[in-house]
Parts: C-alpha cells; structure tokens; sequence
C-alpha cells in the first residue's frame, strides 16, 4: 500500500483527473507553456495606435518598455491545498482486510485528489475569465496582471443601445467589435463569445438577431446553450458559479456580460511555473520545466494520519490583449 504514496504516482495520477469543465482555458487559453523560474516574462504585442498604462511600484506586475513592445514580468500564483487522512480512517481501511485495502485507500486518495484539483481548476478557470476582463485576480481580489484595456474594449451599452430594446442591433455591435479586434490583431483565426444568462436571453429575444438565427442554431440553443454562429462568431452561454469567501454564490460571468475573443495562435496562453517543493524532480531550483500538478504525500505525528497534498502555479497570459472586447450590452 505504501507505493500509492510515492510522489511520482500521486503526480501522475493528479495530472490525469479532468475534475470540471472549463470552457474559458479549453478554448482561449488551450496552449500550455511551461517556465523555468516563477518570475513570468512576456512580450505584450499591440497595434501602432495603443499603448499600455505604467504600472506603479506597488502594483503586482511592472510594464518596461521596449523597442516595439512591452514587457510584462509578474511571480507566478501558487494553489497548495492539502487534505489529512487521519489514522483512524486507514485503519478502518485495512480492517476490510489487506486483499482490498490498496483498492479501498487507492479510492480515498483519489477522492482527495479529485477535490483538490477541482478547487484549482476552478481557481484557472476564474483567473481566465478575469484575463478577459482586462485585469488577472485571485479569489481575494489581489491585482495579479493589468493587460490595460481601452475603453474601446469595454463597451457598456445604454438606453436605446440595449440588446433588450426595440432599437437594440446585437448583429451591428458584434460586427463592429470584430473589426475592431481584426484590425489590431493580425492573424485571427475564428471568433467565439462567452455569455451570461441575461445577454443570451436578449439575443434569442432580440429581432434584428432572430432573422439571422436558423433552425439549426436554435435547436442547439435549447439542446446545448449555445448559439453554431451568429455573425461570424460561434457563441456559448457561460454557466458556472463560485462562493464568496463570505459565502455568497457568484456567476462566473455576469448575467449581462459578453466576452468576445478573436482567436490566434500567437494571442494567449497558460504559463505554469515549477512548484515550492523541494520533493519534486522538476520543482523550483531544478532549471527544468515540469507538469502543470505536483502532488506528494507524507506522514504526520500530530494529528496522526497522512497529508496529501496538490500544487500548481498556473498564470492566464494574454500575449495580445488587444484580441479581447468585454461588453455588458443589457441591464443587470
């Protein structure tokens, strides 16, 4: 039973689990780029027409300037939840009997494993949907990254404006959106849009965009939430909550907001750096970029049991934000 704890096993089988959906790092942030140190450094490529806010001393992340582009640096985050398998659960396990106490504890961990990663692929996922908002936060709220969003890039929409009005025109904002980011990122490959509940109902409900809806597109908005394409952008309403440290349950995105990303090769990624651990092969120090999870196991005096414990120090890079506009185009 005592291999189910080695490091290398728990590591593995970490990096194995697919704990949650998570639309937002599947498909805008699906490039995985490993570092070799915690300090993050990229290049941040934009258009002739913009340039990127100084950011003081005090914040998290330093803007310098280059010759043609900026350079963010930035510590890379660090998710280490733990969890104690007390004594007397193993020894309720090897009370079935040592012919089923690896398959019995092997569940256990995985159990422990599974919420763990959950609680940090829940973390990415948030700290993504932040990156397209503009600023990278983590669950307190601490400014992690400022990617310096124009105004052009949140567009809050009003009054007759409204995709819940009679004169609201989605199709129209959707495509001036897109030229936008088109015009400032190069290579687009295709566009998707992430949104809340209460734009999506406005899009279905709106009638300048019901011309454009067929069939097709809105069975699947009744079968899978989403719209196969309106005006050139593949559109998926978001669902997803997380609780406040106080305990309030919070939408992911909000009811009125709409993400529209313009996919390219070069435009995003997700950095992780090597794990605070000096048990692990690949961890800080080591000068060789690792797995994306780290989990090891060890005994404890006092409470006696077993620690497991998870890491990763994920980061949501937006190498060009200008390919990103964040509107809020109904009510709250």
């Amino acid at each position: 039973m005592d291999s189910l704890f080695l490091t290398r096993v728990l590591t593995m089988a970490i990096n194995q689990i697919v704990a949650i959906r998570t639309p937002i790092l599947d498909r805008v942030f699906a490039r995985k780029v490993g570092q070799l140190s915690d300090r993050f450094a990229w290049d941040i490529r934009t258009s002739d027409e913009r340039l990127l806010s100084n950011i003081s001393v005090f914040a998290p992340a330093s803007v310098e300037d280059k010759t043609d582009r900026k350079t963010v640096t930035c510590q890379a985050p660090r998710f280490a939840p733990k969890r104690l398998i007390s004594a007397a659960e193993l020894n309720a396990v090897r009370g079935f009997g040592e012919q089923w106490a690896p398959e019995l504890l092997a569940n256990r961990i995985r159990d422990e494993q599974f919420d763990m990663r959950l609680e940090i692929d829940r973390t990415r996922e948030y700290m993504a949907l932040t990156a397209l908002k503009g600023v990278v936060v983590d669950a307190d709220g601490t400014e992690l990254v400022d990617y310096g969003f124009v105004s052009a890039q949140k567009p809050d929409l009003s009054g007759a404006d409204l995709w819940t009005a009679d004169t609201g025109d989605p199709i129209a904002n959707i495509r001036a959106w897109k030229k936008w980011i088109a015009d400032r990122v190069p290579n687009v490959t295709s566009f998707v849009a992430f949104s809340g509940s209460d734009v999506m109902d406005a899009l279905i409900n709106n009638a300048n965009a019901r011309e454009l809806l067929q069939y097709t597109a809105g069975q699947q908005i009744a079968q899978e939430g989403r719209i196969a394409l309106l005006a050139g952008v593949e559109i998926e309403e978001y669902f997803g909550t997380y609780k406040t440290s106080g305990g309030t349950r919070t939408d992911l995105i909000p009811a009125n907001a709409f993400m529209l990303v313009g996919l390219s090769p070069d435009a995003f990624a997700e950095y992780y750096a090597p794990v605070v651990d000096l048990e692990a092969p690949t961890g800080v120090g080591k000068g060789v970029a690792g797995q994306m999870f780290f989990s090891k196991s060890w005994e404890s005096p006092d409470p006696s049991g077993r620690w497991i414990k998870a890491e990763a120090r994920p980061l949501p890079v937006v190498l060009r934000p200008e390919a990103v506009v964040y509107a809020l185009p109904t009510d709250l």
